[in-house]
């Protein structure tokens, strides 16, 4: 009997180390993801950034909400803003050419993090949607020739914008996807306290912090997990969801066993 496998492509949520996703992005071509609830919903609409999700070659799990009431905590949960945290307080980054695409200065992102080099592009708001704005952010990105790209424009603009720079020809570069996480470490929102984060109640924090920015999206996913309850409810025991066609799989892992690359099948764990 066909599987939920064989009737859609397959992207692996992986519960991986700090220091293995460090190591993957600082050696170079490996694109990063952090996955969501919002992202679950972008992944039943938006056939570009389900596609982007499909070529990734880490996706990480970023929602304490997911992992404590529906995997049971079986995961490692990886969010955009622990990885530039974790990055920025490795020695290694100071060796590589960085640079930042998103609404901070360069002065913002040099507080962040110390690198070789460090560049910033700002594009405008919703450029994704603008053929010219998208090239002459792939312009300065092959100019700039950078080791790694931090991309924090905001879903789905950032995973979109990830694929057309990879499909673009800029495959060497590593690629993080990171949301909000130069605000937060630049105190321009404050993240919540560590537990409410393990209890899964972050949301409740940023909602109360933000309510007229969040209380729109933050509904929008509460209407998408309660259409998808019952695949949910399955999700601790069969470590599988299917969404807009997608099939995930949720896996904690102990390392990677070769080098990761854009693209579906370019990353094993060991």
């Amino acid at each position: 009997m066909p599987t939920l496998a064989d009737k859609a492509p397959t992207c692996v949520v992986r519960g991986l180390s700090f220091d293995a996703l460090a190591t993957a992005l600082t050696r170079g071509r490996t694109t990063v993801f952090t996955l969501n609830t919002m992202h679950l919903r972008l992944l039943g609409r938006e056939p570009e950034f389900r596609e982007s999700y499909r070529q990734a070659s880490i996706v990480t799990l970023d929602s304490n909400l997911l992992n404590t009431v529906f995997l049971r905590r079986r995961m490692t949960v990886a969010t955009g803003s622990d990885l530039v945290q974790h990055l920025s307080a490795r020695r290694s980054l100071r060796d590589r050419s960085v640079l930042v695409i998103g609404n901070v200065s360069a002065e913002e992102a040099s507080a962040v993090m110390a690198s070789r080099r460090l560049d910033v592009v700002r594009p405008p708001f919703g450029f994704i949607h603008d053929p010219a704005a998208v090239d002459d952010v792939i312009a300065r990105v092959r100019e700039a020739a950078p080791d790694m790209v931090f991309i924090a424009v905001g879903a789905p603009q950032s995973e979109m914008l990830a694929l057309r720079l990879r499909r673009a020809g800029l495959a060497e570069p590593s690629i993080l996807c990171c949301g909000a996480a130069f605000e937060f470490a630049l105190g321009k929102q404050t993240r919540s306290p560590v537990f409410l984060r393990r209890t899964g109640l972050e949301w409740a924090w940023r909602l109360a912090s933000n309510p007229r920015r969040l209380a729109g999206r933050y509904a929008s996913d509460a209407g998408f997990l309660l259409s998808m309850l019952g695949p949910l409810t399955r999700l601790a025991r069969s470590g599988a969801l299917k969404v807009g066609g997608l099939h995930l799989q949720f896996r904690q892992e102990t390392g990677l066993a070769r080098k990761a690359g854009f693209g579906p099948g370019a990353l094993g764990a060991g």
